[in-house]
């Protein structure tokens, strides 16, 4: 059983809240035309810039091109308008907030999908939020749980992370000698939670 733990930190998509729609960031830089490098350069930019809307970030990446960015603007915005918290997220945030445990997020994202966390009101239960396109960081760097941990002034091994990804949530903050379980919804994985309504029990 996990001991002392004096504050929690949340991955957010697939691990407190999901939406039905895809991204399509990737169809908009294959429209681009760009390099399998170019390409990658763009993904990073995406979710560690801040761009108020998608021309400011194809004009980041590729200056001076013509494309319709209308269909893909609306995209964002149903994909954004979709997401929605798990059903027991919130139930559980309350219960943790009611231990006077910390609570951190941190979010590999671009700018537009920052928006649910503020609109499901899921900001109220946190002491930080640190997103990507913010902090010019991005898991798995050290760095952004480094972060993480000096602002909420919690060692690490006194530190949870919980999210859904094993190369991002898991291995890095385990790294720094966080402690950290993975949950699979999907239950594919033997060693992991499958609902945040078992997070209590590890305290």
């Amino acid at each position: 059983m996990v001991r002392e733990i004096k504050a929690i930190v949340f991955d957010l998509y697939g691990t407190l809240i999901h939406n039905s729609n895809n991204t399509p960031y990737l169809r908009l830089f294959q429209e681009l035309c760009l390099s399998p490098e170019e390409m990658k350069q763009a993904k990073r930019i995406a979710i560690t810039e801040d761009f108020e809307d998608l021309s400011g970030l194809v004009k980041r990446i590729k200056p001076n091109v013509d494309i319709d960015l209308q269909p893909y603007q609306q995209e964002v915005a149903k994909c954004v308008e979709s997401a929605n918290a798990y059903p027991e997220t919130k139930t559980v945030l309350e219960e943790l907030k009611k231990r006077d445990l910390k609570l951190g997020l941190i979010s590999n994202l671009a700018s537009p999908y920052k928006k649910p966390f503020f609109n499901l009101e899921l900001d109220k239960y946190f002491d930080l939020a640190l997103f990507s396109c913010e902090i010019g960081l991005r898991k798995p760097d050290l760095q952004i749980y480094q972060k993480m941990l000096y602002q909420l002034e919690c060692k690490a091994s006194h530190c949870l992370m919980i999210g859904d990804k094993k190369h991002c949530d898991v291995d890095p903050p385990r790294a720094l000698r966080m402690q950290a379980i993975l949950i699979d919804r999907n239950v594919k994985e033997g060693l992991s939670i499958h609902s945040l309504d078992e997070v209590p029990l590890y305290l």
